[in-house]
Formats: structure tokens, sequence, C-alpha cells
């Protein structure tokens, strides 16, 4: 169904209140009234537009709108960083503009700032989530970690500017970014990780939930509804571990979203399968008191001689005498004589006429009402509208 209104306008006014921390954060607060920010404005009323156009929709949920907020606010994060960065650049220029004997001034010392300035970029930019998702302290580490880096260099060349100690700090540079590289794929990792984990827990959860409501409810199933039930949860199973094992495939956006939509549609069919049976158990369940099946009154097996009661076999004691003709419908769990018409309105409204016609003819035999019914289950004549074996 289409989400709330209301939700929408908060979703939107929480998002605006982000993008604004955002500015502040990245120190960008001082072109709040300048065109400088025109691209985060425009990502900011395109967002809102989307929401707008969007909630309206059926199949639009509260967490496809949040999704999408997430990812335009990492965008318009990693636009701030890279407008800071550029800034600094600029203020860098400026000053080695005015400033005599900086790095600036030998080709050499200037390469080693530029590669190193666009490296930091680089990994900024690669790892911009997870830096959005750390600690503001955290944050304030890293920024400082990349500053310290540039410091170096231009400390080193103040103290001394020969190409044989450019060559040193370069690697030097270099050696200090790798370390930083590796931590923040350290955290891309760890977060992808918790992801999936969290995404495989959610599910299994919810097959356990779905997998414990049917087992309630075999009374009211065929074998072969059973049998499906069992062998679909344990595929679902398999298809929910398959997906917690890390691997760049399960990365992929678009084959992770695949892979789940291919389980919530296992799930949705297990779901209705158990929608259609919990019409039927609640309805015997008003027939005879409970779900729990009954025991077998036959005359059981005496060492080996005879067996129980409906086969063909030798048996101790004699024949079983029928004394359920004549019972009134619904006494003690025997059915008694009853009409087509008695059976069908014991049950739930589209009921199959071949399912009553079937049970009729068990009862006429003597069945009790739960024999009668899953006789005609298992003789192919089920409760459900469309459900009727063969013609009488």
């Amino acid at each position: 169904m289409a989400v709330n209104p209301d939700i929408a306008n908060q979703i939107i006014s929480e998002f605006n209140d982000e993008v604004e921390t955002i500015i502040i954060n990245t120190g960008l607060e001082h072109h709040s009234r300048s065109s400088n920010l025109a691209t985060i404005h425009s990502l900011k009323d395109a967002f809102a537009d989307t929401v707008m156009s969007a909630f309206i929709v059926p199949s639009t949920t509260k967490e496809q709108l949040l999704a999408e907020a997430r990812a335009a606010k990492d965008n318009i994060q990693r636009i701030a960083r890279q407008q800071y960065q550029q800034e600094l650049g600029n203020i860098a220029a400026i000053g080695s503009a005015v400033t005599k004997g900086s790095p600036s001034d030998s080709s050499t010392w200037n390469n080693i700032i530029g590669d190193t300035a666009h490296r930091i970029e680089k990994l900024s930019t690669m790892y911009a989530d997870q830096i959005n998702n750390m600690p503001k302290a955290l944050r304030a580490r890293i920024d400082d970690d990349f500053a310290k880096v540039l410091d170096d260099i231009n400390a080193q060349y103040n103290r001394d500017p020969s190409p044989g100690n450019a060559h040193i700090v370069s690697i030097r540079a270099s050696t200090y970014l790798e370390s930083i590289e590796r931590n923040l794929e350290e955290a891309a990792q760890a977060l992808l990780t918790a992801s999936l984990e969290y995404m495989v827990q959610t599910k299994l959860t919810e097959l356990q939930q779905m997998n414990m409501a049917l087992m309630s409810i075999e009374q009211g199933m065929t074998k072969t509804q059973i049998d499906a039930y069992r062998s679909m949860v344990k595929e679902t199973k398999e298809m929910i571990q398959a997906l917690g094992k890390p691997s760049k495939l399960v990365y992929d956006k678009t084959i992770r979203d695949q892979k789940v939509t291919n389980i919530n549609q296992k799930i949705s069919a297990l779901e209705t399968l158990r929608v259609n049976a919990s019409g039927v158990s609640q309805s015997l369940s008003g027939y005879y008191g409970s779900t729990s099946r009954r025991p077998n009154r036959g005359i059981g097996s005496i060492g080996g001689v005879g067996t129980t009661l409906g086969h063909n076999t030798s048996s101790i004691g004699g024949e079983q005498k029928n004394f359920r003709n004549g019972v009134p419908p619904g006494f003690a769990g025997f059915a008694g004589k009853m009409t087509e018409a008695d059976i069908a309105n014991k049950h739930p409204p589209g009921t199959s006429p071949a399912h009553i016609k079937a049970m009729k003819k068990n009862i006429d035999a003597g069945m009790s009402w739960e024999d009668a019914h899953l006789k005609a289950n298992a003789d192919g004549f089920t409760p459900n509208l469309g459900g009727g074996g063969r013609p009488f």
C-alpha cells in the first residue's frame, strides 16, 4: 500500500535537516546563502520531488523511501567533501603564491604534493560511505591524518629541499596513505559483512516464524501440501544461507536485490499456502473441538495376528460393530446421519461440492466427521474451490 503522506513529509523534513548538518560539518556553512552550494541544493530538491511522486504509488514502502534518502545523503556528503578539499587546495595555492621558498617552487616537490592530494581525494571519494558512517571524532581523526601527510611534505622541504630528500618523502607519503587505505578497506569489508549477516538473520527469523505457523495447521492440509511446504521451507533456507556467504557477486547491489526478491517470493508462496490451510484447520476445529488427530479405534495387532480395522485380515474378538448410525450430527466426534446440506453448512462458503459429496459418502459408510474429511482429502477431493479430484 502507498506510504502515508505524514510519513513522506517527515522523511523529507529529516533529510533536509541532515543535509544542513552535512554542510556545517564539512565547513561549507559560509556558502549557505550563495550559489556555491547549488549542486547540493539541487540534489536536495530532487529528492523531495522523488518522494512526493513515489509515496502515492501502491508498491512504494517507507523502507524504500528511507533507502533513497540514505543514498542521496551519501552523494551530497561526497560532493560536500570534494568541494571542501577543493577550497583547501585553492587556499594553499594562494598561500604559495605569496610565500617564497615553498614546495611549489620546485617541480619535483610540486609533483609530490599534487600526487598526494589526488590520492587523498580518491580515497575520500572511494570510502565516502564508510567515513560518513563513522562517529564525528573518528571522521575528524581521518581528516587530520590526511592533513598530516601534506604538512609533512612541507616540513621536509623546509628541512632539506634536495631531490634526494624529495624521493624519500614521496615514498613515506605513499606508505602512510596505503596504511590509511587498508584501515578504510577493513571498515568497508566489515560493514558489508555485517549488512549481509543482518539480512540473513532477518530472513531466517521470518522463515522460522512462517514454518512454525504452517506446522501448527498441518491438520488442515493434505499430505501433498505438507510435503510441498516442507520442501519449500528447506529450499528457501538454503537460499538464505547462500546469501550469507561473502562474495563479490553478493556484494553487487543488483544481484543481492535479485536474490532477496527470490527469497521474498518463496516466503510469499508459503504465506499463501498458510492462509489457505488456516481456513480449513479452523473449520475442522469448530467441528470436533480441536485440530489434534484422533486415535485409531481399530483392533490392534496381537502377536502378529490381525491388524487395524479396515484391512482384510483376521482379528481377535470378531468384527467391530458400527454404533455410529443414528447418532446426531456433531455428537462426541461422530458424524451420524447427515445430508449434504448439513455437511455444507458446517463448511466455509465456497467449499468444493465434490468435497461435500465425498464426505457424505464416507459418513454414510460409518466414518466420523474427521475421518470422512481426511479420507476425502486423501482421495483428492480437497475443500478448496476447484478441488474435486474425479467426479462421482
